[in-house]
């Protein structure tokens, strides 16, 4: 026997965990960084790059989250665009 309901996700959500995710990497960046340098620790600032990355990682999901939510309309316009214009963008 099957469920009698649905489950609703609120896209919106995800949007603001991601985007928490971001905020906290780029704190703890900023710290590591100013901590690093205080310290005389380059293992800590080389953490800090490798935080910076992830963050960028994370901005990369969340654009994509943006993007992948578009409707299937507007990404039809953009793939009927000659190719020249396309690259262009």
């Amino acid at each position: 026997m099957g469920h009698g309901h649905h489950h609703h996700v609120d896209p919106e959500a995800g949007d603001r965990r991601v985007a928490l995710a971001v905020g906290v990497n780029l704190a703890l960046t900023a710290a590591q960084i100013v901590g690093g340098a205080l310290a005389g620790s380059l293992s800590l600032i080389a953490d800090a790059l490798h935080n910076l990355s992830d963050a960028v990682s994370l901005i990369i999901a969340f654009v994509a989250r943006k993007i992948a939510r578009r409707s299937i309309g507007r990404i039809k316009d953009v793939l009927s665009r000659p190719r020249g214009a396309v690259v262009a963008l």
